[in-house]
């Protein structure tokens, strides 16, 4: 118990650290810097938790006039699960297997099972913090309809039990593939493949679950019914979650009795299901790990035919470009870090709001949407503001140039000795990082033209809006990186989600759209006056920004050593 205790401590100690503490400013560590980050990120996650409260409150209320107040409660504990099940299947393969730890604690004399329970441990603190965020915004959804004791009671019951299940189902189906397929045992490649099912399946359960919250009596009638099947594979899949439901459910009356004997059935599940975790990870866990170092990937050799075959009849440029592109995507980091948001976050959006906008009878949503003035010349004006707000957030989330040099890593040097230009090499990494852009905002005009059908002049007048905001924060984020590039990495993890000229660019971003979105609103009154403004705005802070990234940004990268 006490070797269990003390690993426990160290690993939790140094996976924090990392995660939140491990912050470097001017190249040296900062604790507040971390604290302060991550304090912000909560703050800016506040308006998503008003949201969600506000469609658990319609939700329940709704379940509580029919009595069925549990199936409302179950359903929202299972979308946790769900993503809890997500977000651990990526966490631990870090945690178990590619963590630096593992080679030096195997000739340690300490039980196999101290080691599986202290690192299980540390991953199921982290899926706490998710676990009581939702609960607790389930807690105040809930408040109108339970009494405070009973509530409290089977809130800290329900968090407790629902990340345990999640939690081993995604470590069992690790070690499995661990133990049994060697392909997936390179950690790029795992994350390329989780990476892209996780998305697959965040996708599928939320077009599944999305009518949950436009929910009418006829679909509601088919739920009680068993319908859809999907609703009641996943009570079986998360009994906990079930359970917990009941408690809640049998609390409205309230049902003392009921409601400790269902959440004792919940506990006694939960221990069941770490019971078989621990019997089945010691059994693959060290297995799995046996050789891990040694499964590296094999690779294709090109000849000298191959590479002058690929490199002839291309310009520099265009052959440049395509090899940041090429390796933006290849590397599950930057891919899943600096381009996975801006590409698919767009089509996540449409698919979780257009059922919502649809939903109901007579003036819904969307028709009111529809109805949408733009020949107003206030309401066009605002359009366009709010086309130059979306440029700029979304060229700020795509920090592929604001980690650009820093991804070269220590072989940065080869951009010193290639016979091309600097200029030359930051318009390649430039034009990588629009060509994404363009691409997620491309994603999102196509809805937006199909929902509000606007006049072909405002339409181009937005478009053409988007591009100067786009490349302004496009090179300025490459300016950023040349300025302080962190290039003195193990992991290329670091130089992405541990730089802060990344956070330059998105809070750069989010700041400049605040502005923007300020003085639209209180000058900008007609669309012509609006396009000048904006347009000829983002002219000249592109200017700026192209001066400081290629001007000065060559003079930089010259004297980088």
């Amino acid at each position: 118990m006490r070797k269990f205790s003390a690993m426990f401590r160290t690993f939790l100690k140094i996976i924090v650290g990392q995660a939140v503490f491990n912050m470097k400013v001017g190249g040296k560590e900062n604790k507040w810097a971390g604290i302060l980050l991550w304090g912000f990120v909560g703050i800016s996650f506040m308006p998503m938790g008003w949201l969600i409260y506000y469609m658990l409150n319609n939700l329940y209320y709704f379940f509580a006039q029919v009595n069925q107040l549990q199936l409302a409660v179950g359903v929202t504990l299972n979308m946790g699960a769900v993503l809890i099940f997500m977000l651990s299947l990526m966490a631990a393969p870090a945690i178990f297997y590619f963590s630096k730890d593992v080679e030096y604690l195997l000739p340690m004399p300490v039980k196999p099972a101290a080691i599986i329970a202290a690192k299980f441990a540390v991953a199921l603190v982290f899926e706490y913090l998710l676990a009581v965020l939702l609960v607790g915004v389930m807690f105040a959804a809930l408040w109108g309809h339970i009494g405070a004791g009973m509530l409290t009671f089977n809130m800290i019951f329900t968090a407790l039990t629902l990340p345990i299940l999640p939690l081993v189902y995604s470590t069992v189906i690790v070690m499995l593939l661990m133990r049994f397929v060697r392909f997936i045992r390179n950690p790029d490649r795992y994350n390329w493949i989780i990476g892209l099912f996780g998305l697959a399946l965040a996708i599928v359960f939320m077009t599944q679950s999305q009518n949950m919250f436009t929910i009418d009596e006829e679909a509601l009638l088919n739920m009680l019914m068993g319908e859809p099947v999907a609703m009641t594979a996943m009570q079986w899949i998360f009994p906990t979650n079930a359970l917990a439901a009941q408690a809640v459910g049998a609390a409205v009356y309230p049902n003392v009795y009921t409601v400790i004997r269902l959440q004792i059935s919940n506990i006694s599940m939960a221990i069941l299901g770490l019971m078989f975790f621990f019997i089945l990870a010691k059994l693959l866990y060290f297995k799995g790990v046996l050789g891990l170092s040694e499964s590296g990937s094999g690779g294709k050799k090109m000849t000298a035919d191959d590479i002058l075959t690929h490199a002839a009849g291309q310009s520099v440029f265009r052959a440049y470009v395509m090899k940041e592109l090429r390796v933006l995507f290849r590397s599950p980091v930057a891919f899943m870090n600096c381009v996975l948001m801006v590409l698919f976050m767009p089509i996540i959006l449409v698919i979780s709001i257009v059922p919502i906008l649809t939903a109901g009878e007579g003036e819904g949503i969307l028709e009111v949407l529809s109805a949408v003035d733009l020949s107003d010349p206030r309401t066009a004006a605002l359009a366009l503001v709010a086309m130059a707000i979306l440029s700029l957030t979304m060229s700020g989330a795509a920090t592929i140039t604001a980690s650009a040099i820093s991804r070269e890593g220590r072989n940065f040097f080869v951009m010193k000795y290639l016979p091309v230009r600097y200029r030359t090499q930051l318009n390649a990494k430039a034009a990588c990082g629009l060509t994404v852009i363009f691409a997620g905002l491309l994603l999102v005009f196509i809805p937006l033209i199909i929902l509000f059908s606007p006049p072909i002049l405002l339409a181009i007048a937005g478009v053409l809006i988007t591009l100067p905001c786009a490349i302004f924060l496009n090179y300025l984020g490459l300016f950023f990186d040349t300025v302080k590039p962190m290039l003195d990495w193990d992991n290329e993890a670091v130089a992405v989600k541990q730089n802060m000229n990344i956070l330059l660019m998105i809070f750069g971003g989010m700041g400049v759209a605040v502005g923007v979105g300020f003085v639209g609103w209180f000058w900008l009154h007609t669309p012509l006056l609006a396009f000048a403004v904006l347009f000829g705005g983002g002219l000249v802070l592109t200017a700026l920004a192209l001066w400081l990234a290629l001007v000065k940004g060559s003079a930089l990268l010259k004297n980088l050593h």
